[in-house]
């Protein structure tokens, strides 16, 4: 075996072919990086000019001249052949050492666990794959169970293993009931292309800011979809007002049928409580569709053409279709158009033949005090397992990784 960097092209051929590869391990996320300061390294492992290990390695500088080496859901590697696997560390520390670097922070795209929809464990975990990373001299950052690492350590993810309305069956009831509603209240989901990034990053960033959530600019966005336009699918959900307006009329005029109806029947029939009642519920229908239609109608004035409320922005990554970020517009949340679009996303990545879609982080906390408890809890309505990734290791390269914790910690308590 031998240590190698490789091109780009027999790089990309061995990523296409490995079958956990994740899109933060592809060339389009290097070259997105490669913007914003990082420097990128393609490195491996050949057998007689085989490829068996690969990763991508982002550099940044840091203090004194040295720098952090990071394998974003790296490395390509089978985690369960010990041999490799020691090579391959062995090499990258001295090639890291020669680059000048102190550490190298890794996150696999290894799978400890998968759980049941409630979160509750059903097997083993891989302890194999961190029993040899860890007599590498990897050191694990711990289960974490909140959302405080680099990349997300808990995910939510359903198998596509059968057909979609299949799969759709087995969606909780609320969910295929939310999915539909969305169609008769005039909501369509459309494909973005590039004029879409500003709506986008609007809706992203107002959804960021309610949620207290991380949110990129539109600079940033504009330069992903120059580099990885090609993994990446932008969902639109707007609302068509001829629809909406449509749909609330409808409502309107049946339930004032039916109030006339019973007011009727009260003016020939013994009144009674329950015809009394069902008065009361109408009245109140009554008037909760009046003011819809009201706002109906303001909305078709003001948006004759419609208006984009919602977005979701998916990756290919690997064998999976990955729900990497997502936001509503908070007048409009009761048109619940996630829903919608997670359907869009689902219904594609049947077409597209991906094993897995991969609806992303939640917390490994399933109290629902949890403040994060209502993302997974929409997320579970679709079916599907938790799934729990083995986590981050860090692996010191020289003696300098110590000094640097030590200045980190200081820096952490001067800010305290």
């Amino acid at each position: 075996m031998e240590f190698v960097t490789l091109e780009e092209e027999e790089y990309r051929k061995f990523y296409d072919s490995f079958e956990n590869a994740s899109f933060m391990q592809s060339i389009e996320l290097g070259n997105l990086k490669k913007e914003y300061g990082n420097i990128v390294h393609l490195v491996g492992i050949k057998e007689k000019k085989k490829i068996l290990a690969a990763s991508l390695l982002l550099e940044t500088k840091s203090l004194f001249g040295k720098s952090q080496f990071y394998a974003p859901r790296g490395l390509m590697v089978d985690y369960h052949d010990q041999k490799l696997l020691k090579f391959f560390t062995e090499e990258l520390k001295k090639y890291i050492r020669k680059k000048k670097g102190f550490v190298l922070t890794i996150d696999p795209n290894v799978i400890y666990r998968v759980r049941s929809s409630d979160g509750e464990i059903e097997g083993d975990g891989d302890d194999e794959v961190l029993s040899n990373l860890k007599e590498l001299g990897y050191k694990h950052h711990g289960f974490t169970i909140y959302l405080d690492s680099r990349q997300a350590r808990w995910c939510y993810r359903l198998t596509l293993d059968e057909d979609y309305e299949a799969k759709k069956a087995k969606f909780s009831k609320s969910t295929r009931k939310n999915i539909d509603a969305t169609y008769k209240k005039g909501l369509q989901v459309r494909v973005g292309t590039i004029d879409d990034l500003s709506v986008m990053t609007e809706i992203f960033d107002i959804t960021a800011k309610r949620k207290d959530f991380f949110s990129r600019s539109l600079d940033y966005y504009k330069k992903m979809y120059q580099h990885m336009h090609d993994l990446m699918t932008i969902y639109i959900a707007y609302l068509n007002p001829d629809v909406y307006l449509e749909h609330t009329k409808s409502l309107f005029e049946e339930e004032k049928k039916k109030n006339q109806e019973i007011v009727l029947k009260m003016e020939n029939d013994q009144v009674g409580n329950k015809l009394k009642n069902q008065k009361e519920t109408s009245d109140k229908l009554l008037e909760k569709y009046k003011i819809e239609l009201e706002k109906a109608e303001k909305f078709k004035k003001e948006n004759p053409n419609g208006k984009d409320i919602g977005c979701l922005l998916s990756l290919r990554s690997g064998c999976e279709y990955l729900t990497l970020s997502s936001g509503v517009l908070m007048d409009y949340k009761s048109f619940t158009p996630k829903y919608q679009m997670y359907e869009a996303h689902i219904r594609d990545a049947y077409k597209e033949g991906f094993k897995y879609c991969n609806f992303y982080g939640i917390t490994g906390d399933f109290d629902p005090k949890n403040k994060y408890y209502g993302i997974y809890e929409f997320k579970k309505g679709f079916g599907g397992n938790v799934i729990e990734y083995i986590g981050e290791f860090d692996l010191e390269i020289t003696n300098f990784y110590k000094f640097y914790l030590f200045l980190r910690k200081i820096k952490h308590l001067i800010k305290k």
